[in-house]
């Protein structure tokens, strides 16, 4: 028994005397912790690839490498990581590693500078880079980058077309082809068109890209190359082939960029292929009356600028009428479009007066750079005219109404709804005169019973009581539509119909502003929210509160005692 506990004791005492070896050598490890850079060679070509490795002669090392200063001149195309651990003759040796795969972003002497790993800093790597060779005149590549811009010379905002062509003539796996990045340069991307082409009795599948540049600077533009990263299919395919790893790229391009020249004295400069103005109204101007709204649109439209470029159009100060412009749109011109900018400007017109309105000339200069000189985009002056309100006696669609003159307690009272067209011709007079004949008798009818009307007093008040009851409706109406927040277009048609009623003549919602100064400002609100599309918030209560204060105002004014029915037969 004895015995046995010796053994036990003695085997434990072994196990602990490992562990304290392992961890005395661990921490001596971590101790001595060493970080390096090592690439697998130092020469290659634009589109060759190449490793990076970054070590950390310690297993417990717990930093990560930062890399991202490596992005300046390399792209990334793989990450890996690993770790091993080995014990010889009882000493321990462990290390962590990071394996990098790049391929440079352009020609001639590149450095992989010093790269921190936790608290160590890698020793940076000198990498020359030389051009790729030309193969494919030879027919030897089965895939490759074309690029091309125009002009080589061009103005500042000048719009540059860029043009990067993918050659394949196997198949694709997987593939990347970076966006170009221009310093001082505005870029759009143009489309994608794919089609085959012949080339040296072999066909290539061809996907090409376009850009438009627009340089912001004058001086020397530089349009650096374009790295395409891909996987193609191997010379023996199979589900278990990745394929093989290709990295091409593209040639770099240099472009001149003159200043605007002096000879321009536009106020805006503006290089384009073409530059229009085009206009668009809502409806006829020959049919406008006062009270009604008209919306003029105007398109600037560019052929070799973007949207965003174009000038915002003068303003215009138009007499005896209200302008509600609305906010610029700015638009792309699609892929396959002459143009490649727009911009449009709306402008609702509310004439208050009648009478003949002149809009005057647009013109914009700009440099036409295909003949580089400058021009001017016009559109011309716009006339309209203006007809005055329907009147009371006028219909709509431009017929007259008779009224018929018979006496009342005031002297006249007036007979109306008798409609007959404005000319007739010469073989319809007969049918005239027997229709005018037949008025007369009704009118000689009406005058009877009005005047047996006067033999009973209450009656005579009753088109007072209707005219009142009338209005009446009509303000509930209003009151209803205003506390209820409906549709502004409804509360403007109940808001004219009530004015009508009140003031009773034909009624604008301008007109009801001069005749009530208190809610004027309101119906300019809601005219400029109607037609420019403005915010408006509504005061429903101080807006009940002026109208019932106008109404009662108003039944003041009256004589108290003309609502009275004679006590009296006469």
């Amino acid at each position: 028994m004895l015995n046995k506990t010796h053994s036990v004791f003695t085997h434990y005492t072994t196990i602990l005397a490992i562990l304290a070896l392992l961890l005395c050598q661990i921490s001596t490890a971590h101790a001595d912790t060493n970080v390096r850079a090592s690439v697998d060679r130092n020469q290659v070509s634009s589109e060759e690839t190449f490793s990076l490795s970054l070590t950390a002669d310690s297993i417990l090392f717990s930093g990560e490498p930062d890399v991202t200063a490596l992005e300046k001149d390399f792209h990334i195309i793989n990450r890996q990581q690993s770790s091993r651990t080995n014990i010889i003759n009882g000493k321990v040796n462990s290390s962590r590693q990071w394996d990098y795969t790049l391929v440079a972003k352009r020609e001639g002497t590149l450095t992989i500078p010093a790269l921190p790993m936790g608290k160590y800093t890698t020793r940076p790597i000198t990498i020359t880079v030389s051009e790729a060779t030309d193969a494919r005149q030879a027919g030897n590549e089965s895939i490759y980058l074309e690029s091309d811009i125009t002009p080589r010379d061009a103005y500042v905002q000048q719009e540059l077309q860029y043009t990067v062509k993918i050659f394949t003539s196997v198949n694709i796996l997987d593939a990347s082809l970076e966006a170009p990045e221009v310093d001082n340069a505005v870029i759009e991307a143009r489309g994608e068109d794919r089609y085959q082409t012949l080339i040296n009795g072999r066909y290539f599948q061809v996907i090409e890209r376009r850009y438009a540049i627009y340089p912001q600077i004058s001086g020397t533009l530089t349009i650096p190359a374009l790295t395409l990263q891909a996987r193609v299919e191997g010379y023996r395919p199979s589900m278990l082939d990745p394929g093989r790893l290709v990295v091409k790229r593209s040639g770099s391009h240099r472009v001149k960029v003159s200043p605007p020249p002096a000879e321009f004295t536009g106020s805006v400069w503006l290089p384009a292929r073409e530059i229009a103005l085009e206009e668009a109204w809502s409806k006829n101007q020959d049919t406008l009356k006062v009270g009604d709204s008209i919306t003029r649109t105007i398109n600037i439209k560019a052929d070799g600028l973007l949207g965003s470029q174009l000038p915002t159009l003068p303003s215009i100060d138009l007499k005896n009428a209200k302008l509600y412009p609305d906010q610029a749109k700015i638009e792309k011109g699609e892929d396959k479009s002459k143009w490649t900018g727009i911009r449009s400007e709306s402008l609702a017109i509310i004439p208050t007066r009648a009478g003949e309105f002149v809009l005057p000339e647009v013109r914009i200069a700009w440099w036409n750079t295909d003949s580089n000189r400058a021009e001017f985009a016009v559109l011309a002056e716009r006339k309209f005219i203006v007809a005055p309100a329907i009147a009371s006696g006028e219909n709509s669609d431009g017929s007259q109404t008779i009224t018929m003159d018979l006496p009342s307690e005031n002297g006249t009272a007036n007979l109306d709804n008798n409609t007959l067209s404005d000319i007739a011709p010469p073989a319809s007079k007969p049918l005239i005169w027997l229709v005018i004949a037949a008025l007369l008798l009704s009118n000689i009818g009406f005058a009877f019973a009005w005047w047996r009307g006067r033999q009973r007093p209450p009656m005579a008040i009753a088109s007072s009581e209707d005219s009142n009851n009338s209005e009446s409706k009509a303000f509930k109406l209003l009151e209803k539509s205003i506390k209820a927040e409906i549709d502004h277009r409804q509360l403007r048609n109940a808001l004219i119909h009530w004015g009508e009623c009140y003031f009773k003549r034909t009624m604008t919602l301008n007109a009801l502003g001069e005749a009530i100064p208190k809610i004027s400002d309101f119906c300019q609100q809601l005219d400029a929210h109607l037609f420019s599309g403005q915010d408006i918030s509504i005061d429903a209560n101080a807006i009940l509160a002026t109208l019932k204060e106008e109404r009662k105002a108003a039944r003041t004014k009256q004589d108290p005692q003309a609502a009275l029915a004679p006590l009296y037969q006469r």
